[in-house]
This record gives structure tokens, sequence and C-alpha cells, in this order.
């Protein structure tokens, strides 16, 4: 680790309030406070944010060299780093690795605007996506990160000095700006609140107020889901999802004269989903559990406070990751909905940290993954104890509104039908309003074909 550490810092990246001196003036390096004597990156950084006898990086210090690190150095920093390039993410990835996003909340905090402001300017791609510092400074760097990123490719292109990634970066950014700016669904504003420019790419794009809204859902999507072809995508059923949380919001403070619930959607693609060449390894669902825990962990310390409710709303392949996630004892939330799962790491709903075991799945007729175990219990049976939602549609009990059947793989989310509706009010806290599924797990439907079988197109084609 201290290797590693120290590499970060002698290609250039003096983050730890250490700056190198122009060569042509002189190679000493100076304190980020302008005072005290030169030293080497690399025992400046073992000084200040290595743990001697562990020889692991220790963020929590590191974070507190930011903290004194002074304005000149920070800029220096900012032009020593590819704006486009993998060396932020690295850095990021350095700094709080050991550090719990409470600690992160607490540094951020106790920071005045002014150096706030100076860290966004700098370093927007780290404060950005560090997870503990607030949804509305996150997306304001986000977006310059984003903007400098693009700013940065259009020169490259322009002048022909292009790595092997940049066109396809520069064609993933381009879908991150456009899910900002669609709205084809949700009335709220979009914030980006995660962006990794590294390729595949993630990112995170939210309808709703995150540092606000009373329930929170979490779309984890599934396999052959990229950034760079279906963010806009998502993006777009995470608005259908709030618009139609926001109706029966309203409709339901109606009922009791009560303010309506404020909600935000969480269109998430935190990690590197499977194609058909590697959909039967876990390895990539593990990664998308640690980052998906890292992110619930990251909303319960900045609503602290003021908590959320929490809803994970988890398709295919993420079914399986959120079950790794819910089984890590890092974080718990406040429902679950498994959708077309393959199957769950645990056996039952009540391995999971979900409030009240408060855990929902959905297999449609004609869905060929869902039931298919092929990574674990089937979140459809009965002997796993999750509620069996009714996807076959029909007219709404409560306001008497024509469904629509969710039959396929991915037609749980399209607007008009009655899983949408019932995933809405789950978010809401009101799952005693979902129709049960009365058929004996396992049967209604055509016989199961072989995973491997299964055409992408069945998968991702949505429209």
């Amino acid at each position: 680790m201290l290797f590693l550490a120290a590499a970060i810092l002698s290609a250039s990246i003096h983050v730890f309030g250490v700056v190198e001196a122009p060569p042509a003036t002189s190679a000493t390096v100076v304190s980020a406070t302008d005072s005290g004597p030169a030293s080497t990156s690399a025992l400046v950084l073992e000084r200040a944010c290595v743990v001697d006898e562990a020889d692991e990086l220790d963020g929590a210090r590191c974070l507190g060299e930011l903290t004194r690190a002074s304005s000149a150095s920070l800029d220096v920093l900012r032009q020593t780093l590819d704006p486009a390039g993998d060396d932020i993410g690295t850095t990021s990835s350095a700094l709080t690795a050991d550090v719990a996003p409470a600690t992160v909340l607490a540094w951020w905090e106790s920071l005045d605007r002014v150096h706030q402001d100076r860290l966004t300017t700098a370093l927007p791609g780290l404060v950005g996506n560090l997870e503990g510092v607030p949804y509305a400074a996150r997306d304001t760097a986000n977006r310059s990160f984003l903007s400098d990123a693009v700013a940065a490719l259009d020169i490259r292109l322009a002048g022909g000095s292009t790595s092997p990634d940049d066109l396809a970066r520069a064609a993933m950014l381009d879908e991150v700006g456009a899910a900002l700016a669609d709205r084809t669904s949700g009335t709220a504003d979009r914030h980006l609140v995660a962006l990794d420019t590294v390729m595949p790419g993630r990112a995170a794009v939210v309808v709703g107020d995150l540092d606000t809204a009373d329930d929170v859902s979490v779309l984890v999507p599934g396999m052959l889901f990229t950034v760079s072809g279906q963010i806009v995508d998502w993006s777009e059923t995470a608005g259908d999802l709030y618009d139609e949380q926001a109706a029966w919001a309203t409709l339901l403070a109606g009922r009791s004269a009560d303010a309506p619930q404020t909600t935000a959607v969480v269109a998430w693609m935190g990690y590197r989903t499977p194609d058909l060449t590697n959909v039967y390894s876990l390895d990539l669902a593990r990664v998308g559990a640690a980052h998906l825990a890292d992110a619930i962990a990251g909303l319960d310390a900045v609503r602290a406070a003021d908590p959320a409710r929490v809803t994970v709303v988890a398709h295919s392949y993420g079914s399986t990751a959120a079950t790794m996630a819910l089984s890590s004892g890092r974080v718990t939330v406040d429902s679950l909905v498994l959708l077309g799962s393959p199957g769950s790491v645990v056996e039952t709903a009540t391995q999971l940290a979900v409030v009240g075991s408060d855990v929902y799945a959905a297999a449609g007729s004609f869905d060929p993954v869902a039931g298919s175990g092929a990574f674990g219990a089937d979140p459809g049976s009965a002997a796993f104890g999750a509620v069996l939602m009714h996807t076959g549609g029909g007219p709404d009990g409560l306001t008497g509104q024509a469904l629509s059947a969710a039959l396929g793989h991915n037609d749980y989310l399209r607007p008009g039908t009655e899983s949408l509706r019932s995933i809405a009010l789950i978010g809401l806290g009101h799952g005693e309003l979902v129709d049960v599924d009365e058929r004996t797990p396992g049967t209604g439907g055509p016989e199961l074909p072989d995973i491997a079988l299964v055409r992408p197109q069945d998968l991702y084609a949505r429209d």
C-alpha cells in the first residue's frame, strides 16, 4: 500500500500538503501551507498519511492534509491531474478506502465555505465522489468534473493526440450530459451525484433532492447495462418511478390530510455489469455490492440528522448484487424489491438487512431469468419469504385505473404497469397496498430456458 500511495504522489499528484516547484526554478518540494522544510513526496506521504506499523494509507489523515492545503498547492495539483483520465479515480480510492462516510461528512463540515469552494474547484472529481459529502455539493462538483473532462477530450480529439479510450470516453460523457438534460420523465430537477470517467464508466443521476427527500429509491441495474448505452434510459426510468411516486404521495396525503411525502429516485449505475461472456461469474456482483453498500452508507451519513426511508429496487443480476450488499453487515435499508432475479446469495429474506424483512419479488410469467436460481435461492419462492407481487395487471383497487401486465424481463418498470404502481407504493412505505400473487411459485408461465440461451435483446431492449 505504501508503494501505491507513494506512486500516486511521485506521479505529480501532490495531494497531501506538498507541491512540486516548477522544474525551471527548483526541484524542491514545499509544504501546502507554504511553510516548513522541503521534503520528498514519499517522505511527506509516509509522515502524513501512512500508519507506520501497518504500512497502510490513513485516509482520515490525508483528508486532514487537504484541510491544511493552500490555494497555491491546490492550483498546482489541479494542473497535474488529467481531467479526463484515470488518476483522479485512483486518488479518490486511495484517499477514502479506509474512511467512513460519517468521517468524511465531519471533515467536510469542518471546512469553511471558502475552503469547500477551493477544493471543489481544484478537485471536482474527488469532491463529487466522496461518500459523506452532501449531495448538492457533489452535484456541483460532478457537473464541473463532467464539463472539464468533456473540454479536455474535445481538445485532444481536435488535436489528434488521443489515448485509446478517449473516443469511447467522450461518447460516454455525452450520454451523461444527455441524461442530466433529459426531461422525458420526472418533474423534479436532476442531479449528478457520482461520476467515474474510467471506462466503462460509472454514474448516478438523481431525480429529486437526495439531501431532503422523505423517501429515497435506488434503482440497481442488471447485466448489459453500461453508462454509454443506458444512462439516459435508466434516468428516464428513475423519472417514471418519481412521477408515479409523486402522484401516489399526493393521493395518499389527500386521504389522510397529511402533507405529501417528498421523494427522490437514484438511477444508480455504480458498477460494471456483466455481458453474456461473464454473466455466470459473481465477481462483478461482489464489486457492485461493495459500491452499493458505500452509496447507502453515504446516504445514511448525510441524512443522519433527518433519515430518509430507503428502498433498493434491483433488477436481474443487480438483484443478486443487492442481496450481497444487504447480507454484508455493512448497511440496512427499509425495503427491498427484487425484479426478475436470477437468485439470492442468502436462503431467506430474514437473512437480509431489511427492516422488518420488508422484501418483495416480481417474476413475470414470461421472464426467462426470474426463477432460474442461477445464483442462489429464488426470491419468488415461498421458502424465501418475500412478498410475491402480482404483475398480471387489471384494475387498480384504489383508483380503478386499468393497469397493464409486466410479463417479460424488462417490463417491471414500464409506465402503466401494475408492477411500477406497486414499486412506487413500496418506496413510499405502503407495501400493504401491493396486490399479492397467489400463484404457486414456479407456475403460471413457460418452462424457463437456460440463462445462457437468453438473447441480449431479451435482457436490455426496454422499448
